[in-house]
């Protein structure tokens, strides 16, 4: 297959226009004859209507190959949300009691009609000439759910200083099976106002200082709307000059799927100083999730190659930091510092339950699911450079020459490298794809009118494969390629192999190039300015404000991808962008 322009999309034809009407109503009754009592509803309708179409002419990869190539789509979306709400509030000399029912529904329905053709005349009428294409592909999808919850809650506390909330959530789901979709949802949490104590000394310093601690458990039903019924996916056939309808199964329904639940113990620390010039939060937490909703590989020789499951359990610890520091503030100039940083550690506790002859629970290599390990992880074989002129000879042992990739022999049955590349014994985990600590920064100047502005933010810890270094030049030159630093006999380097195309295969193996993708963004930076109140007024204006901004200005990193963001590196990087405006109030 020959690969196009990674910015191809940039090409191509496009509308993407939505349409939406939103009602957000509510009302409130109180009750005089009791005290403190107050019912409450809300409703919320929103309707949407969408057009998308997208067509990719002949100059691009994918239009030239196709003759042309358009897809488009009409939607239609309906969401619905009622809520009763019932608030007790009041005071008893130093005690305050708050007591909380809630009962919701939420229902939401979108329907769609799709079109895909390809094989147009010319590129002249883009999607509209979708009638002249050789081939169309009608397609339409329907979804519709319902949520309802009933929720109780008591909020207590005591002269300011001891607080305690309960709380008992529960839901249904009409996407789960006929006898699991309730699920119940308890939490408790306390705090501890210690400034209001009366032995508390530094009072003059600390503006703020709270502990507070809670446990609780979770749910989520992140699935689609029909995952428990087995369905069917449409497969026509031609008799003769008649399309005949025809069916074959596309998923495997599971009536026990039900609700993923984390229980999670935090604690955390609220604190304020010098009159709250410095304030944040610190917070330690540990979380487990058990019947997780996860889309589980399975063997193809039941014709399905994929399920979703309640399976196995994860756990997540981290430490969480974040503070805003006012650092100057005068009558004409202000700075102020807003940051934050996580620490994340994850792994997986258990699967299935399997476990081998050493009393050990066994992995799930196919999903790259490891006891242990991080929940996402890379696995394969491990390149470790490009085998040299004077390795020629070990080179020939592992059938291939220099020039060509060198792949890690890790171990072999008996534990030691046999010079055998082996699935069972030379694969290994290469790193994680989700981060293991996180960042980000925001600073704020102003002077008198002036304002200006800077965020920055960064992922760290994370390795991903950057699946461009893996495009190989052929020998009639039709693929693109970044460029490479190729091996050459006069240029011997472990940078990358040499320019054939199966110089990345030893024993028929591939290895990954895989690389550090943590990067630091320059995401945000802003530049405002204000006109005087004596302008304002003399223009008869509320607000006139003139400003320039650029977005994803910068990327600090080391990895050779288009973006490290991306999960793949054949999609559209983030852009980078500017902007001048002008704010107008009347």
């Amino acid at each position: 297959m020959n690969y196009g322009n990674a910015l191809q999309g940039l090409l191509a034809d496009n509308i993407d226009e939505g349409y939406q009407v939103v009602t957000n109503n509510y009302a409130i009754v109180d009750f005089p004859f009791v005290k403190g009592l107050q019912y409450r509803i809300n409703t919320g309708v929103r309707f949407g209507v969408s057009n998308d179409a997208t067509y990719y002419g002949r100059n691009t990869q994918r239009g030239f190959r196709d003759g042309g190539s358009a897809s488009t789509s009409r939607g239609i979306s309906k969401d619905i949300v009622i809520e009763n709400i019932v608030n007790y509030n009041r005071d008893f000399d130093k005690h305050r009691v708050f007591l909380t029912g809630v009962y919701s529904f939420e229902n939401s329905r979108s329907n769609t009609n799709r079109l895909s053709a390809q094989g147009f005349p010319n590129d002249f009428l883009k999607w509209y000439g979708a009638p002249q294409a050789a081939l169309n592909v009608p397609g339409f999808s329907n979804s519709e759910t319902t949520l309802l919850s009933a929720m109780g809650r008591i909020n207590y506390s005591y002269d300011s200083r001891y607080l305690l909330t309960l709380t008992g959530r529960s839901d249904g789901y009409s996407g789960f099976g006929e006898k699991t979709k309730q699920g119940f949802f308890p939490s408790m949490a306390l705090g501890w106002n210690i400034i209001n104590e009366n032995f508390f000394k530094w009072k003059d310093i600390f503006s703020q200082l709270k502990l507070r601690a809670s446990i609780g458990r979770n749910g989520n039903q992140a699935v689609s709307a029909y995952e428990t019924i087995s369905r069917l996916a449409s497969r026509d056939i031609v008799d003769g000059t008649v399309t005949l309808p025809g069916y074959i199964p596309r998923t495997i329904g599971q009536n026990n799927l039900g609700w993923e639940s984390t229980k999670t113990l935090n604690s955390g620390l609220d604190f304020g100083f010098l009159n709250n010039r410095i304030t944040g939060d610190i917070n330690l937490y540990k979380s487990n999730t058990t019947d997780l909703l996860l889309d589980r590989t399975i063997s193809p020789v039941s014709a399905f190659d994929q399920i979703t499951q309640n399976i196995g359990e994860t756990e997540n610890k981290g430490l969480e930091f974040s503070v805003t520091s006012t650092n100057i503030s005068t009558n004409n100039f202000r700075w102020e510092t807003t940051g934050n940083i996580a620490f994340v550690k994850n792994k997986i506790v258990s699967l299935y339950g399997f476990k081998d002859d050493k009393g050990k629970e066994i992995d799930d290599i196919a999903n790259r699911w490891f006891i242990g390990k991080p929940i996402r992880v890379n696995y394969g074989y491990q390149w470790i450079g490009v085998w040299q002129l004077d390795e020629a000879t070990e080179a020939a042992a592992h059938k291939t020459q220099p020039g060509y990739i060198k792949i890690r022999d890790v171990s072999g049955p008996d534990g030691v490298p046999d010079g055998i590349l082996s699935a069972a014994y030379d694969r290994i985990i290469i790193g994680q794809s989700d981060p293991k600590y996180t960042w980000g920064m925001n600073n704020s100047f102003s002077y008198k009118n002036l304002s200006f502005s800077v965020f920055m933010y960064g992922i760290h810890g994370v390795t991903k494969e950057n699946d461009l270094l893996n495009d190989d030049v052929g020998r009639d030159i039709t693929q693109n390629t970044i460029k490479k630093n190729w091996w050459t006999p006069d240029n011997p380097t472990n940078d990358w192999v040499m320019n054939r195309l199966d110089a990345n295969r030893q024993e028929g193996q591939i290895a990954g190039a895989y690389e550090n993708a943590s990067f630091i963004r320059l995401r945000d930076v802003s530049l405002s300015y204000d006109f005087p109140n004596d302008i304002l007024t003399r223009l008869g204006l509320d607000k006139f404000q003139i400003y320039v901004s650029g977005r994803n200005l910068h990327t600090f990193t080391k990895f050779g991808g288009t973006d490290p963001e991306l999960t793949g590196q054949r999609d559209i990087p983030l852009q980078r962008e500017y902007t001048i405006g002008l704010n107008l109030g009347f």
